[in-house]
């Protein structure tokens, strides 16, 4: 064979050498980008379903916050309420329900209540109780939640849903402290499965416990430094009151006997009053209350308000108190000041 041949041979496979090892290349480097395509896929696909995940439990805060402020209004946001002089919601404005379980057994969540006045008959509108009191109580116009646009129906049958975040219902449940009183309000979802309990990836329930009904301390104190009454001479001064029961005005009466030393003599109101003065002490719903101070001690000897002459009103603000306890403890009380001069 002589060299030429020999010579155009070798270069013959070597060309084709290197086409077939290109042809290699080029599928292994199909091969590796397929692969790393598919990585990213798989690494978006869980980044998204986590990040979808976190709107929905935003969604779901927002709306459980929403619910809040249905129920005490400016209270969800203001802490101790302060800086506020009213509040509105339906506790301020209702007080305590007709029944807290409104709906059939099952059907129980009161949000509906919340979302419609025509999802329970019993539920009354909007009144002005004169005087004395001159308070407003009721239900205060159609609904005080509204749902987000394409959840919305005005037409029975009630009651119906507030959604959450994964599109599971949003209950609203009364529960009772361990006196027992029904002095607890709790909002939940039970997360992405819509089941009770549940725990990672978020099918762990979210809720919130708070506080709706809570006594009340007043401390009072009265300076009738103007009028000379001999030390120890003792005035009785009676605290009124006025709060939202079903819907209605009510009122709790407590008269207190204050020795005036100096001018000055303070008494405390606690509200309700315990046992054995009242058998059935139940707390007040939290929200906008008001209390008439009225005089039961003629002093006109010493020239001052004959009996039964007003002293003083006030508004107060109660507000609500978060759960810290398992299960709930009665709720904390609420203390205020106050002070007259006559």
């Amino acid at each position: 064979m002589s060299d030429s041949l020999i010579f155009g041979c070798s270069a013959l496979i070597l060309k084709r050498t290197i086409k077939n090892d290109r042809g290699l290349v080029l599928v292994s480097a199909a091969l590796m980008l397929t692969a790393l395509v598919s990585v990213v896929l798989v690494c978006f696909f869980v980044l998204g379903h986590g990040a979808g995940n976190d709107l929905r439990y935003q969604a779901t805060r927002r709306r459980m916050h929403d619910v809040k402020r249905a129920l005490l209004g400016r209270l969800a946001d203001a802490r101790g309420g302060k800086d506020i002089t009213a509040c509105g919601g339906f506790i301020s404005d209702y007080g305590e329900p007709d029944d807290m379980t409104p709906f059939a057994p099952g059907t129980d969540n009161f949000v509906g209540v919340l979302l419609n006045r025509q999802s329970v008959a019993a539920w009354q509108g909007w009144s002005y109780s004169g005087s004395p009191e001159q308070f407003w109580a009721g239900y205060r116009s159609d609904r005080y939640l509204t749902p987000s646009p394409g959840e919305w129906s005005d037409d029975p049958p009630f009651p119906h849903d507030l959604r959450d975040g994964w599109g599971y219902p949003i209950e609203v449940k009364f529960i009772q402290d361990s006196t027992p009183e029904h002095t607890v309000i709790e909002i939940k979802s039970h997360g992405s499965d819509g089941l009770t309990g549940g725990g990672g990836n978020y099918k762990e329930d979210v809720e919130e416990a708070f506080y709706w009904k809570r006594s009340l301390h007043v401390i009072f104190q009265l300076d009738a430094t103007g009028l000379g009454l001999p030390d120890g001479t003792d005035v009785d001064v009676e605290a009124r009151t006025v709060y939202p029961f079903r819907g209605n005005v009510a009122t709790k009466d407590q008269t207190v006997t204050i020795t005036v030393n100096s001018g000055i003599g303070s008494g405390v109101y606690d509200f309700p009053i315990a046992p054995p003065g009242n058998m059935d002490p139940t707390k007040f719903p939290v929200g906008s209350r008001k209390i008439i101070w009225t005089l039961k001690t003629d002093l006109s000897p010493w020239g001052g308000p004959t009996a039964d002459t007003l002293l003083a009103t006030r508004m107060v603000l109660i507000p609500a108190s978060p759960v810290t306890s398992s299960p709930p403890g009665p709720p904390r009380t609420y203390s205020i000041s106050m002070q007259v001069t006559i």
